[in-house]
């Protein structure tokens, strides 16, 4: 069942990208430094939020080029293309599927998956998004505090280019529709939302005593490495402090909205 479905690993590669980089935003945002959170933040409502929670239904033509698709993958040197029959699909499945109804049925659940991880992001998104936007900024933020959320955006921008084999420039204009100047630009403004976010950050995790623990460190340093991030966890750790900051800020944030979901009106999924 793994093909090539192009149009939608597109669609989806464009997606995750963007998820990405919402990630790699917040990700690090909750470093305040010696800033306190309630002298430039009150919080507003972020437990009992209620926001839609998106879902993915495959439509009939997209399974019917996925299809069309299996048909061509087996076409004859003649060029014939195959009846999707049901003792087509058992051979070709070595009787994995004994109907194409069998198969149209997990093909569509496996398109379905595809998208579930995205959507299920996106909500989590949707929910930190809402309760950053319920808070309030009682206080200008310090101009030097502001500049480093400036130069964190432009450094993790770079990283995110690095990992993806690609320049600065061409990350920039390929994945976000951008020039160079223009992201700059962005960046210098986003700094006054990344400065809130990590205010929210902060004063969510105090308010409700959210903390990162030693034994949460190394459960994500482990699965960095088993991912195949790291060598090992020494390799980990052996990056410097920074890196360890930077792991501790994500932690705290994931933790967070996870905070936030488990508190929703609705909950997190499936409960």
């Amino acid at each position: 069942m793994k093909k090539c479905r192009k149009k939608q690993e597109q669609n989806l590669l464009n997606k995750i990208v963007l998820c990405t980089l919402i990630i790699l935003s917040i990700s690090g945002c909750g470093r305040t430094g010696e800033l306190n959170p309630d002298d430039y933040i009150k919080l507003g409502q972020y437990k009992g939020l209620k926001v839609d929670r998106a879902s993915y239904e495959v439509t009939e033509e997209e399974l019917a080029e996925e299809l069309d698709m299996l048909a061509n993958a087996y076409a004859k040197p003649d060029g014939t293309i195959p009846e999707l029959t049901d003792d087509f699909i058992r051979e070709i499945s070595g009787g994995h599927y004994q109907d194409m109804a069998a198969y149209t049925a997990a093909l569509e659940d496996e398109m379905r998956s595809e998208y579930d991880e995205f959507y299920e992001l996106q909500y989590y998104e949707d929910l930190w998004n809402t309760a950053v936007d319920n808070a309030t900024v009682i206080r200008d933020f310090p101009p030097d505090y502001l500049q480093k959320k400036t130069e964190r955006s432009v450094i993790s921008a770079r990283k995110y280019a690095q990992s993806l084999n690609m320049t600065f420039e061409d990350f920039v204009n390929e994945k976000m529709g951008l020039t160079v100047e223009e992201f700059n630009t962005q960046a210098i403004e986003y700094a006054k939302v990344a400065a809130k976010e990590s205010m929210v950050l902060a004063a969510i995790a105090k308010a409700e005593n959210i903390t990162v623990s030693d034994e949460d460190i190394q459960k994500a340093i482990k699965e960095y490495v088993d991912l195949g991030a790291f060598e090992s966890e020494e390799a980990f750790r052996q990056e410097g402090e920074e890196r360890m900051e930077e792991l501790k800020e994500y932690i705290l944030t994931s933790k967070v909205q996870d905070f936030l979901a488990e508190n929703a009106d609705g909950g997190v999924k499936g409960n």
